[in-house]
């Protein structure tokens, strides 16, 4: 028998608008693990099929996020989270309305 814990970001996927919840958590954890001051600077921050996305204004933020990227993957990719974070794709500019 499984822990709830370990099924259920599994089942939550499964869920219509699961998917868009899990990279919502995704994106509130990574947030949280840059802090306030890095998180304001970053514009948009979203999951899309394992790829986590940062838009940044801020040239210096993109760069130093990319040499991050391995640590940042790491502390993201932890068990409670539920989902896999295989890249992180760094975008300088402000993202456009769709």
């Amino acid at each position: 028998m499984d822990k709830l814990g370990n099924i259920l970001p599994r089942i939550v996927r499964r869920q219509p608008g699961g998917a868009r919840l899990m990279g919502m958590q995704v994106a509130a954890a990574f947030r949280t693990l840059m802090g306030p001051d890095v998180a304001r600077l970053c514009d948009e921050v979203e999951l899309r099929s394992g790829t986590l996305l940062v838009s940044t204004s801020s040239p210096a933020l993109a760069h130093q996020l990319r040499l991050d990227a391995e640590a940042i993957l790491a502390r993201l990719n932890r068990p409670d989270l539920g989902r896999k974070v295989r890249v992180l794709r760094v975008r300088i500019g402000r993202s456009t309305p769709s």
